[in-house]
């Protein structure tokens, strides 16, 4: 509830921002809030749900963040040339204080109350501080020289990268070391799953965010179509992709196998991206949907299935702490993705501002062209995806009918019980 809270009043901010540094902190307030939001449900989820459960709710949030993140910026286009920008903030309102009347009168974890000044002095805040830091470094360096402000070489981009490394590299040796409550525990990359699934998740990431991001860019710079339509033309990625991650759902709750989704879903989604090279500067309809469709149908299932496979290797102590490590390390990777995809275009086409070739004479081939070139480098990151996959193992047969307090507190569960002995893995 503060999560939902501190992005409604991040919202409000930034609808009133008469400057823009009150937009800049008013959209700070958002990200932290959204941050919250994002790992915390990940967190209620594997708290209430057997890890199979987990499964279907996991693939609602991932059909949720597709739909949100493919729609939300055409969305925001067509705001802001209609009723006014704001209106990218304003629209937050209503939906924000709706979820939190539904979390006041619906959320039931079952889990100990902790005091709040009890659980403050438990938080790694020198690691907090070292991850927040070394992050905010690096991705400004990246942005700074991608977006133009100033080039690769000068003092400020080097710093800024070369310290966000170093700040980084800090925060792994803190955690490793010294924390006594760590953000990141190390000892949730102990295994080769573990590393895999984390692997395949980020590497997901960094490529599905490519379609959100330079597919509609091609449809307007090289097609020469409005954002409506441009957003639209997004269908055939979002509605297979969606399909795609409910049955994933259903299929890992009824079988416990999430190998097969990661294995099919890996493969189909690296066949898809390599497909896109095919695009050209005309508009071949069979081309763009059926392309799409593929590409969407693999990336449905690596929604949820990697963090059911990390999941099911770790105690259920060290759920939260990696599902947290996991939302934030896709997040970086999502964030990574768009600034190097936005170099190797910039590169290929000579320099400038991407935008700078919209409604130019002739760029349409040059720009199809150029994007050929940057989609062989994410089917290549999508290549290396199906090479981790391989070293994810199966479901351990001792989560495959996990019990979790929820169930044990349920009327069927205590008749079910009944004459049985307690496992000593069931956490009450």
């Amino acid at each position: 509830m503060l999560s939902n809270g501190t992005f409604l009043a991040g919202s409000l901010i930034s609808a009133l921002s008469n400057s823009v540094g009150m937009l800049i902190g008013g959209r700070i307030i958002q990200g932290l809030g959204a941050g919250g939001c994002t790992v915390l449900v990940t967190i209620v989820i594997s708290d209430l749900f057997p890890l199979r459960e987990r499964a279907k709710y996991y693939g609602l949030i991932g059909i949720v963040y597709a739909i949100s993140s493919s729609v939300g910026p055409v969305l925001g286009g067509v705001f802001t040339q209609t009723v006014g920008w704001r209106w990218c903030f304003w629209i937050n309102l209503p939906f924000t204080g709706a979820s939190l009347i539904v979390l006041a009168f619906a959320l039931n974890v079952h889990n100990p109350r902790t005091p709040i000044i009890a659980g403050l002095k438990s938080l790694d805040w020198i690691g907090s501080f070292l991850i927040v830091g070394g992050t905010i470094c690096f991705l400004y360096g990246l942005e700074t020289a991608a977006g133009g402000l100033d080039s690769w070489g000068s003092p400020k981009v080097v710093c800024l990268l070369v310290f966000g490394v170093v700040i980084l590299g800090l925060f792994g040796i803190y955690e490793h070391r010294f924390a006594k409550d760590p953000l990141v525990p190390t000892r949730i990359f102990s295994r080769r799953t573990n590393i895999a699934a984390f692997s395949v998740q980020c590497l997901h990431g960094f490529v599905f965010i490519a379609y959100d991001y330079f597919l509609p860019l091609y449809f307007q710079v090289a097609l020469h179509f409005s954002p409506i339509i441009s957003g639209v033309s997004l269908f055939p990625l979002i509605l297979p992709l969606s399909v795609a991650t409910m049955a994933t759902g259903w299929y890992v709750r009824k079988n416990g196998d999430y190998l097969r989704p990661i294995w099919i879903g890996s493969v189909l989604m690296t066949l898809g991206t390599g497909l896109l090279i095919d695009l050209g500067p005309s508009t071949n309809w069979a081309k763009i949907v059926i392309y799409q469709i593929i590409a969407g149908v693999g990336a449905g299932p690596l929604f949820q299935a990697p963090m059911i496979a990390f999941q099911s290797h770790l105690p259920q102590k060290d759920v939260g702490p990696a599902s947290s490590a996991s939302s934030f390390l896709r997040s970086l990777s999502s964030s990574m993705s768009i600034v190097i995809g936005t170099v190797l275009l910039q590169k290929i086409l000579g320099g400038g501002q991407i935008s700078d070739w919209l409604g130019q004479e002739g760029s349409a081939a040059t720009y199809a062209s150029a994007m050929k070139l940057m989609w062989i480098f994410y089917a290549a990151m999508s290549g290396f995806m199906v090479f981790m996959a391989i070293f994810i193992e199966k479901m351990p047969n001792e989560h495959k009918d996990e019990a979790t307090s929820s169930e044990i507190d349920s009327p069927k569960s205590a008749e079910e019980g009944v004459g049985k002995e307690p496992s000593s893995d069931t956490k009450v």
